[in-house]
């Protein structure tokens, strides 16, 4: 084997990294995706429910979404599987199994923080 094929096999950190977060169910791997899905919200929901929702906390297939207000939260328990599917199509089959709401936003990073979310994008690419 030559040297060249024997450092072909390697990868960046990063990409490397990334295969293991993105592999297997774990702790690591379920907030590294629940930061994914943080920055790709707008993606998965689409722009309208985006801009009254966000995703702020994740543990154990159970997801929390910060919501505007009352009336939002109302017409996303209407939306609640169909949000669910598109999450687990879009990430991994099982990986949100329940969706709460709440309307406290205490303590969670907003997505108009352009620092933030550029730091986020960063770890994550």
């Amino acid at each position: 084997m030559s040297e060249n094929d024997f450092k072909s096999q390697f990868k960046t950190g990063a990409e490397v990294l990334q295969k293991l977060l993105e592999g297997k169910a774990g702790p690591m791997s379920d907030q590294y995706l629940r930061w994914k899905l943080w920055l790709n919200w707008k993606d998965v929901v689409g722009p309208t429910v985006s801009q009254h929702s966000e995703p702020i906390s994740y543990r154990n297939g159970l997801l929390w979404l910060w919501v505007e207000n009352s009336v939002w939260v109302q017409q996303l328990g209407f939306m609640t599987e169909s949000i669910k599917q598109a999450i687990n199509q879009k990430f991994r089959q099982g990986f949100v199994k329940e969706i709460r709401y709440t309307t406290d936003r205490r303590q969670v990073p907003s997505a108009e923080d352009d620092q933030f979310r550029d730091n986020v994008k960063k770890f994550l690419k």
